[in-house]
């Protein structure tokens, strides 16, 4: 009976110690497909700090196939939004657009490194069906990551959204 105590003893403190070692995930976008030309809500989820520090800044870098993206603010955070010019303009409501949100800069928050969160907008999703890479930066006081690699391998890889044909597309593809 003692035997079976210490070995149940060791495997409880085995898990304990796997439950409380640090994860190293990546950034990464929420859901994981879009539908093209279709509005989606996109998570950008921070899943740690860096090394001990707090993420206090995320930056997520937004291509061109988001039209009219819409942050969402979160309490305790600062919110600044950047714009670029579109390498091709298009026409919504009979307006032509030129300029796109190119970044989303949440700031002045603290998110300490053994919590999760998630960075939300809203967006319509253009184009063709591809996969389309969202660079992040995430920054903790002096520390800097750029989660900007377009291969999943990399130490940093940039979140990634595959677009799929939308269901008139879909639809024209049948014979």
């Amino acid at each position: 009976m003692k035997h079976l105590l210490k070995t149940n003893y060791a495997i409880v403190v085995s898990m304990l110690a796997i439950a409380s070692a640090p994860v190293y995930a990546h950034v990464s976008a929420e859901p994981k497909q879009v539908v093209a030309g279709e509005y989606a809500r996109i998570a950008i989820k921070i899943p740690h700090g860096c090394d001990d520090a707090p993420t206090n800044s995320v930056i997520v870098h937004l291509p061109e196939a988001f039209q009219n993206a819409k942050p969402m603010p979160k309490a305790g955070w600062d919110l600044k939004i950047r714009e670029a010019n579109l390498s091709e303009p298009y026409e919504n409501n009979g307006k032509i657009i030129t300029i796109f949100t190119s970044q989303i800069e949440w700031s002045g928050g603290s998110l300490p490194t053994d919590f999760y969160d998630e960075f939300v907008f809203y967006t319509k999703v253009s184009g063709s069906p591809k996969k389309l890479y969202i660079p992040v930066e995430q920054k903790c006081g002096n520390k800097n990551i750029m989660w900007q690699a377009t291969s999943h391998d990399d130490a940093y890889p940039a979140a990634t959204l595959d677009v799929l044909p939308s269901a008139a597309e879909h639809g024209a593809h049948h014979h």
